[in-house]
């Protein structure tokens, strides 16, 4: 069960909550108020953390199966928001909790998803000890979460929005008016938009709210991580995230190259009695030396990369089937993973950075100020969430892959990640960088660069 801690809940009571519970959960397939969560359902859990932060007046937003809601309603003397117009979008529901919440003379609300079922009597506390006037929202390792605390003083406005672009038209007006509010609890970024989503949260709670750190997930690896070739130029600078650039013919060579320079050190390495890993390391009895598996990105530019990596390495005799004397198998796997991709820059992906200096001056202007926190617009990334979903990735394959050396072939903002995460770090801390089609040595901790 979320707990929270002891403190006086009076000086909360001049907040209110509004619950969206109003949706048709699509994507989701299933009714996600009512869905289990830890032992209560999704709006209970909510309520109760809610009600334990100190907020006595909770509006609940309804609409689709709002009969179903009604006992939890009743049972927790709740304050009702229907929305006629569910089926229009969120906004409609943020709006028509707004105008209940508007009813009263609350400092401030605090918006809060049914999606997210984590969300803790610590981390609403924080973000109301912590807002000052401004929107704000909890961030988990730079990732931002819910809820989201809207001043009274943005309530006139919010009514009178025309819905265009959801909420997010009226607070990236005031983008320097968005307090984040860093805190250490994942469960607040974690939504349950699909049943995959719910899933990882079904686990994270049976795992008591908690992960394998990451120190120990990646204990006694090696991580051998690799930027894809050189790619097709372009006539101008562009911007170039998830943007499906091919490799030329330089590229292709790069990674040629660095197979067979890669499996001349396999070869150097497995001589005399003692087994080593690639860099010459003795290994451990219990550990297998390496995994079959070359990890990659689904871009293209990347996945080619590794496909000619790995044909390299098998056609220059790093693969041989003399598993005995602690060589390595035949054959490699190039296996493609979403999470590996490059961040997503959504509409400004594949275009000129001179057209979008001329086009969104004040974007491009915000995007340098705040690099790492700044996103394009609605689908994108910022920098964070890229470190979530890389981290994420990583976790997995660090999961179903016990070899010694794990192979991952990206991007320049992936191995950055990675690397910084081994270290203790995170994806805005200072990084040397590597070029195109040369690769990183990395283990927790303990960084050795690569040949460039």
């Amino acid at each position: 069960m979320r707990i929270g801690y002891q403190q006086d809940t009076s000086l909360y009571e001049n907040y209110t909550a509004v619950i969206l519970a109003a949706g048709l959960s699509s994507r989701m397939k299933d009714f996600k108020p009512l869905l289990a969560v830890d032992g209560r359902t999704a709006i209970e859990g909510l309520v109760e953390a809610t009600q334990g932060a100190g907020i006595k007046d909770i509006v609940v937003v309804t609409g689709y199966r709002r009969e179903d809601l009604q006992p939890v309603i009743r049972r927790y003397e709740l304050t009702e928001a229907f929305n006629p117009a569910y089926e229009t979008g969120m906004f409609s529901s943020i709006r028509a909790g707004i105008a209940k919440a508007a009813e009263q003379k609350y400092k401030g609300t605090l918006l809060i998803p049914v999606d997210c079922p984590l969300i803790s009597i610590s981390v609403l506390r924080k973000v109301m000890d912590e807002a000052d006037g401004h929107f704000a929202v909890p961030t988990y390792e730079g990732k931002k979460g819910h809820p989201l605390y809207i001043p009274a003083g943005f309530y006139d406005e919010i009514l009178t929005h025309d819905g265009e672009g959801g909420l997010k038209t009226i607070t990236d007006r005031y983008w320097d008016q968005m307090d984040r509010i860093p805190v250490n609890e994942e469960g607040c970024i974690m939504d349950m938009d699909t049943p995959e989503g719910y899933e990882e949260i079904r686990q994270f709670v049976e795992q008591g709210f908690t992960r394998t750190k990451l120190s120990v997930a990646a204990a006694r690896r090696r991580f051998i991580l690799i930027r894809h070739g050189q790619t097709q130029q372009h006539e101008e600078p562009m911007f170039i995230g998830q943007y499906d650039v091919p490799l030329n013919d330089e590229g292709r060579e790069q990674m040629q190259k660095l197979g067979v320079e890669l499996a001349g050190v396999l070869q150097e390495h497995y001589v005399g009695d003692v087994r080593r890993d690639l860099f010459g390391t003795p290994l451990e009895k219990d550990m297998p030396d390496w995994s079959n598996t070359v990890y990659c990105s689904d871009l293209q530019r990347a996945q080619e990369s590794a496909e000619i990596f790995a044909k390299a390495l098998e056609e220059n005799g790093a693969m041989v089937d003399d598993v005995e004397n602690g060589v390595f198998p035949t054959g490699v796997t190039v296996k493609p993973l979403k999470g590996l991709r490059e961040i997503n820059l959504k509409n400004w992906d594949g275009r000129p950075i001179r057209e979008i200096m001329v086009k969104y001056p004040e974007e491009y202007q915000r995007r340098g100020e705040n690099l790492f926190a700044f996103k394009t617009g609605n689908g994108s990334e910022n920098f964070y969430d890229m470190q979530y979903r890389v981290m994420k990735c990583l976790r997995e394959i660090l999961a179903g892959d016990d070899g010694k050396n794990v192979i991952i072939v990206s991007h320049n903002g992936v191995i950055r990640t990675i690397e910084n995460n081994l270290k203790g770090l995170r994806v805005d801390n200072g990084w040397k960088g590597i070029q195109k089609g040369s690769y990183i040595e990395a283990e927790v901790s303990n960084i050795r660069k690569g040949k460039e």
